[in-house]
């Protein structure tokens, strides 16, 4: 017994010893998780093996504008790619080892030569200087340059000291998952697992670096972030100052830090394929425009011409005027003189001068003084030249009439540096209500400021956005001549915030929001004015903004500084919301920048953003809005916009839930672009399983403010009863006037149509092709509606004249029109309104080929429901807005009336008509009846 006893206990040490050595091995072999430096480290060294880097992100310019861009950048600094705004601004670029081209269209040269933006669109421009491209020295984006930029505090850089990387985060990019690292600075998104490589980037600019070229560091620098990217000895491809040369630079107002060029952007190594074809690219365009002109000639060489008008007393039936025409400039002025006196146009002639040349002409004007009187009158002249004024000489003669000396400068610039036809579109409309009967004062006064307001937004790059915002749409309001004056004040030092303020009140008055920016509102009917970066009327909000491209500290700073000057007096109009709006640069130093709504809320609860809550009688804000760009599925940042409310901040318990769908709500009201990305015109979901954190996006509703709501805030009423579809042929038009009017309306809309699918396909992959065809989409769009906003009325316009023009007259005959009154945005109120024969009133609702009967919140009996257009519900709900105009409308409370007696009587029809979809071509309608009795 003894000896087995032994026997067992030397076998138990043995399998112990075993166990015990199986355990070392296992510790010693398994592959440990590697720490954040190593991370840093591995994809940094991937990095400089890559064969090029293909980049999709975005990047802050000069102006403090963001632009996007997709580059594939070969070893040698052979660059391919696309450049685009929100705008719409697109530009390709081309970089060889000899030279830099770029071709954009007419949006992108608004921001940088508005006056010349229709002659150099959609051409090769040659070394257009950094502050045109938007990024910084393109040779800086080369692999090994941006594996320099990304080590410059690791192990393996330059500096030699010792790692700060540290993981902020996980996520995912295509399915793969990643870690998110940061030292404080820069940011890396890094592959979780082998082979370790980087997925996406963010690389601040150094403080000093902004506008001007960035010298190459000594080899023994000490510390990498002198120059943000680094030239590796393999790049080569060294660029010419001229390269890196900025151009029309702003400097940030007082106070404001400057974005210095850099970027956030989701990076991958290109294939063999995509190298060739980078590079046989650039070489096809290379080749093919070896003539392009470097910018500095195109714009340099410009004409520089003077008009002198003589004219005398005149007694005779005929009155001489003599008019000379120089050229000082170093380009042949070509074009039409115009002379106009007393209603008349004596000499419209073509001429041509050359540089340093003159031409004199003689006009003959019939004296229209009556028998033995003398009178004044004023004769003018001006060189319509179509290279600088466009192509429209009816617009030259109105700003002339108005007093507009279009051949001297307006502010303090040289004439012809000012003039192009979208400046011209732009004086046109900010003096639209000056005319005869103006008094001098006030003209002068107008013409004035209008000349330093557009004169000071062509010097600050801020043309594109005021183009839009008073051209392209009738939605910012000013007050009187003192707004003017204060717009031109306000546009002689934009800050970065300014721009970005500008901008946005840009896209909200696109969408058709009334929006006071740059000046002084005065409510209706108040002697109080109030003051704020935007009011937005329509909204009834009043947001303070600011852009941030500093650190986390800067961050809490200006979010402060906002609930501050939100608690100011004279700043938020009675009723209206506070809104501080946060917009943080994609590549500004601090981590919040590519952070997620998630990520927002944990860092607020660490930095206590709550504390701002507080405030006199209330909540210190409404709304807290922070832009910020985190990776998306594929690591390219996403512009994203998180709200935040003092309730979600204070509180502990988290619903989840509910703050991400009032988030939603908010943007569906506050944010055209998110909008468009993701709803119809109508409030019908793009796609119903598309989620947004975790939450599906909510069905919408219009309340009785014509707000977005949520469908699901209040019970719905029952839904619209429709007779079967009656089609009406649009064979049966019959009347050829009418039918060509509905074929061109339908080509409208095509075009309309079109053009928005053309930008959503660019703004989901901004590749060439795809530029070219939303660019040759603008060309015809521009062609056929002009300057008319690309927006939801072109498409009700079909319906509306289907059943206007078509429909009533071929079912109900001798039908009598009865116009309503207009109301804001066409809100609470029918589309169309009929008296038949039989003296029953007859009620349309006009559809789009693509739109659906909507839903809104009801009034009077049905306030606490929700009503769908076709329902009775929906009719006594529109009859009650009516009656609440009454007092400042009596034909509102007269039709209400006559409306509701209708159909306390049976003598109410109600038909929705919806326009067929035939392309370019009228393709009829249908006809169905809405139940409602």
């Amino acid at each position: 017994m003894i000896k087995s006893s032994r026997w067992y206990w030397r076998w138990g040490v043995l399998a112990l010893v075993m166990v015990l050595v199986a355990g070392l091995m296992t510790f010693v072999l398994w592959p440990r998780e590697k720490t954040p430096p190593q991370l840093a480290s591995a994809a940094t060294k991937s990095l400089r093996a890559w064969r090029g880097v293909t980049y999709a992100g975005t990047t802050v310019n000069g102006n403090g504008a963001i632009i996007g861009f997709r580059l594939t950048v070969a070893r040698d600094g052979t660059t391919y790619g696309t450049l685009s705004r929100d705008s719409g601004a697109y530009a390709e670029l081309a970089v060889s080892p000899e030279r830099t081209l770029l071709r954009g269209n007419s949006q992108w040269w608004f921001e940088h030569e508005p006056g010349s933006a229709e002659a150099l669109a959609n051409t090769w421009v040659a070394d257009p200087p950094q502050g045109v491209i938007g990024l910084t020295e393109l040779s800086r984006m080369t692999p090994t340059a941006l594996a320099d930029a990304l080590s410059g505090k690791d192990t393996d850089g330059p500096s030699r000291r010792p790692s700060r990387w540290r993981q902020s985060g996980a996520t995912s990019v295509n399915g793969r998952p990643a870690k998110v690292l940061t030292d404080g600075t820069l940011r890396i998104v890094v592959s979780a697992s082998p082979p370790y490589q980087p997925l996406s980037v963010g690389l601040p600019g150094s403080a000093g670096s902004q506008g001007a070229a960035t010298s190459e560091p000594a080899p023994d620098a000490s510390d990498a972030r002198t120059a943000v990217f680094r030239s590796g000895p393999q790049d080569g491809a060294a660029r010419s100052a001229g390269h890196v040369q900025s151009a029309g630079h702003v400097p940030a107002a007082a106070g404001e830090t400057a974005p210095a060029p850099a970027l956030s952007s989701a990076v991958s190594e290109p294939d063999k394929a995509q190298v060739q074809s980078t590079t046989e690219n650039v070489r096809r365009v290379d080749t093919s425009h070896e003539q392009a002109e470097p910018l500095s000639q195109r714009v340099a060489a410009q004409t520089d011409v003077a008009v002198q008008l003589t004219a005398s007393f005149c007694s005779t039936p005929s009155c001489p005027a003599t008019v000379n025409v120089t050229n000082q400039g170093t380009a042949p002025a070509s074009g039409t003189v115009i002379v106009t006196v007393a209603g008349q146009t004596p000499l419209n002639s073509p001429v041509s001068v050359p540089p340093g040349g003159n031409r004199t002409l003689t006009a003959t004007a019939t004296n229209t003084a009556p028998p033995g009187q003398t009178i004044q009158v004023n004769w003018s002249a001006v060189f319509y030249e179509v290279s600088v004024m466009g192509d429209d000489p009816a617009l030259v003669k109105r700003l002339m009439g108005r007093g507009f000396k279009l051949n001297e400068a307006l502010g303090d610039q040289r004439a012809n540096d000012s003039k192009g036809k979208p400046v011209l579109q732009l004086l046109d409309a900010m003096t639209a209500d000056i005319g005869p009967r103006t008094s001098p004062e006030v003209r002068k006064s107008r013409l004035s400021n209008v000349g330093k307001t557009v004169a000071n937004l062509e010097q600050q790059g801020a043309f594109e956005p005021f183009y839009d915002l008073a051209v392209n749409t009738d939605n910012l309001r000013v007050s009187g001549e003192s707004g003017i004056a204060e717009l031109a004040a306000k546009t002689a030092q934009l800050s970065v915030s300014d721009r970005r303020t500008l901008h946005y009140a840009s896209d909200l008055a696109r969408a058709g929001n009334k929006v006071v920016w740059g000046n002084t509102y005065k409510p209706e009917g108040s002697t109080d004015g109030y003051k704020a970066d935007l009011q937005n009327l329509t909204g009834k909000q009043t947001i303070q903004r600011k852009a941030v491209s500093g650190g986390t500290d800067a961050v809490v700073n200006d979010f402060a500084a906002a609930i501050n000057e939100l608690s100011g007096t004279g700043v938020v109009p009675p009723g209206f919301d506070k809104v501080a709006w946060i917009d943080i640069d994609p590549n500004a130093s601090t981590v919040l920048a590519g952070s997620d709504r998630q990520a927002l809320a944990k860092e607020f609860k660490k930095l206590k953003l709550d504390k701002y809550c507080n405030g006199a009688g209330g909540p210190a804000f409404d709304a807290a809005v922070f832009t910020t760009y985190p990776p998306g599925p594929d690591g390219t940042p996403q512009r994203t916009n998180s709200v935040f409310t003092c309730n979600e901040l204070l509180s502990s318990a988290v619903d989840h839930h509910k703050y991400i769908q009032d988030e939603m709500v908010w943007k569906a009201n506050n944010d055209p672009v998110w909008y468009s990305a993701n709803y119809k015109i109508d409030g019908r979901r793009k796609s119903e399983t598309t989620t947004e954190n975790g939450v599906t996006l909510p069905k919408l509703a219009k309340d009785n403010e014509n707000h977005w709501i949520s469908k699901n805030k209040l019970p719905s009423a029952p839904g619209v009863k429709l007779s079967p579809k009656t089609l009406v042929d649009p064979g049966s038009v019959g009347d050829r006037k009418r039918s060509d009017l509905l074929n061109k309306i339908a080509d409208h809309r095509k075009t309309s149509v079109d053009l928005t699918n053309a930008e959503l396909k660019f703004n989901r992959h901004g590749t060439a092709a795809n530029g070219r065809t939303r660019d040759k989409a603008l060309k015809h769009y521009r062609k056929e509606l002009g300057v008319t906003p690309n927006n939801s009325r072109i498409s009700e316009r079909l319906g509306e004249s289907a059943a206007r023009y078509h429909v009533v007259p071929e079912k109900f005959p001798g039908a009598q029109w009865i116009p309503l009154p207009k109301t804001p945005n066409g809100a609470d109120m029918f589309d169309q309104l009929y008296r038949l024969r039989d003296g029953t009133l007859l009620i349309v609702e006009a559809k789009a080929p693509s739109s659906e009967p909507g839903w809104r919140q009801g009034k009077g009996r049905h306030k606490n429901k929700m009503v769908q257009q076709g329902t009775r519900e929906y009719v006594e709900t529109i009859i009650e807005a009516m009656k609440e105009r009454a007092t400042k409308s009596p034909r509102d409370g007269k039709l209400a009336h006559d409306l509701e007696d209708a159909l306390d009587h049976g003598k109410l029809r109600h038909v929705l008509v919806k326009a067929k979809d035939g392309g370019s071509s009228y393709a009829g309608a249908t006809l169905q009846e809405c139940v409602i009795y």
